[in-house]
């Protein structure tokens, strides 16, 4: 368990100098506290962030099992069309529209673990009557039974993969344009079925909300069997064939190929579902004693601080200013015998444990207020926070004003009242380390200077796994500077 906080270091350092007019002298006194950590753990986090992960691998650290797959709707493209019905090739006995047929490719860069471990993959149909919708906030604990299609018909179809397509050149597969992809091929009678459709009711794919809720409602992408990789589809493709007459250059009659793509993107919804399978004999206590922290993605184990808000500014401290709180958390580094671990989580958002999923779910970006982004240092191993000053003035302030502190109060008469309010409020001080997905905007000058915009935060469902040092009976060191005006 965390440990309890102790006395902070006596030794004070005076740094100020004589600034101030009139006599009045400014100094600035630096200190160094005690911080517990330890960690956490949520079962769920908001999963449409649109990024889908499909696989199954275990974590080498903890033999914990992680299963990812996902729920998917697909996009119209704007002015979406088939060809007119006077043109389009059509069945010789029934005289309708002919499909040719219908695929899904998931296409992808970045996987994990083994790229030829065989995979299975299932894809089922969703329900048009229970279809995932805007503005609802879903979390990676989603239930695909909820959306699934359980209709005579329904496309429910089984494949096995693996990462590296060996038909493929390998050349093309690593080239810096080039992509892995998993075709599924779908049954001509869901062609047949959506072009009927159109023919018939041309509404339906006026826009992406209109097909969704009378063509497609998407698709349910499982992972059911397999260990050993896990990939993330960065783009997906629904492609519907089809053939239709028309004339060559010297006019004349000719039947060419067609195909319409529908695609899986930002405009709609795509839902990640996480499952771990922790061993039996372990516990969250258990990783809570030793002394180190963890933060493992998608297995939802976060690093938990108790800033010493206390500490900071009792005693003499109370009126004094709190110009830097610097605190800096040092990765235990895997040895060369270690089995492979998970990459390191390039980008960590520091927030209060209160706000961990509101900031999110709306969407909103760090504000070096409440919420500070930091980027992992490879040279020193460390992810440090240069100055979180405003966040313990934060708190400071809404102790004592929940506290009912007055201006008048004793030290004595602060505590007591910081004591009664502290029982009601017990996670006031806490913060969590939470690895994220950051992205940025690039933009250039009219003098040629590129400047990168931070663009949004997400949570990090992809594999990443980091030690950190503290933990049980290790508190690690949050250094303090402050600065007071004595009056001559």
């Amino acid at each position: 368990m965390a440990c309890t906080l102790v006395a902070c270091d006596d030794d004070t350092a005076l740094v100020g100098t004589d600034i101030m007019p009139d006599g009045d002298k400014m100094t600035a006194m630096a200190k160094i506290f005690p911080m517990s950590t330890t960690t956490w753990q949520t079962d769920s986090v908001l999963a449409n962030t649109g990024e889908c992960y499909l696989g199954c691998i275990v974590d080498p650290e903890m033999h914990v099992r992680t299963t990812c797959d996902f729920l998917a709707q697909f996009h119209l493209p704007q002015n979406f069309r088939l060809p007119s019905q006077d043109i389009i090739f059509k069945d010789p006995v029934t005289g309708k529209p002919e499909a040719d047929s219908c695929d899904i490719y998931l296409y992808f860069k970045e996987y994990y673990g083994d790229s030829l471990a065989t995979m299975k993959l299932r894809v089922m149909e969703l329900d048009k009557e229970r279809v995932m919708e805007e503005g609802v906030k879903y979390y990676t604990d989603i239930a695909p039974a909820d959306y699934v299609s359980t209709a005579p018909g329904a496309v429910n179809l089984a494949q096995t993969y693996s990462i590296s397509d060996l038909a493929r050149e390998q050349n093309a597969i690593n080239s810096s344009s080039g992509y892995y992809s998993v075709q599924v091929r779908l049954p001509k009678n869901y062609a047949q079925k959506m072009m009927d459709l159109y023919y018939e009711n041309p509404e339906y794919f006026a826009n992406s909300y209109a097909f969704i809720h009378h063509v497609c409602p998407g698709f349910y992408f499982k992972c059911d069997g397999g260990v050993g990789s896990v990939l993330s589809a960065e783009m997906m493709g629904l492609n519907l064939y089809f053939r239709y007459h028309t004339k060559t250059e010297a006019g004349n009659d000719t039947l060419v190929d067609g195909m319409q793509r529908m695609g899986a993107t930002e405009e709609v919804l795509q839902n990640t579902r996480i499952v771990d399978d922790y061993p039996d004999a372990m516990t969250l206590d258990e990783v809570q004693q030793q002394n180190c922290t963890y933060m493992k993605t998608p297995l939802g184990l976060y690093t938990e601080m108790t800033l010493p808000v206390a500490d900071i500014v009792a005693g003499e401290h109370y009126r004094d200013s709190i110009n830097q709180v610097q605190l800096s958390l040092r990765r235990y580094v895997p040895t060369s015998g270690s089995k492979d671990v998970f990459p390191c989580p390039q980008n960590v958002l520091l927030l209060r444990k209160a706000d961990m999923f509101t900031f999110f779910e709306k969407d909103k970006l760090p504000d070096s207020k409440t919420s500070y982004l930091t980027q992992y240092n490879a040279s020193t191993n460390v992810y440090q926070f240069a100055n979180i000053a405003t966040l313990v003035a934060t708190l400071k302030k809404e102790r004592d004003e929940g506290a009912g502190v007055m201006p008048t109060d004793s030290e004595e008469e602060r505590n007591r009242k910081y004591a009664a309010w502290e029982t009601e409020n017990a996670e006031w001080n806490k913060v969590v380390l939470v690895p994220v997905r950051a992205d940025y905007t690039n933009s250039t000058n009219i003098y040629g200077i590129s400047t990168q915009t931070l663009l949004r935060v997400r949570n990090m469902l992809g594999l990443t796994s980091v030690k950190l040092e503290g933990g049980a009976d290790t508190p690690i060191q949050v250094q303090v500077v402050y600065s007071r005006i004595a009056r001559k």
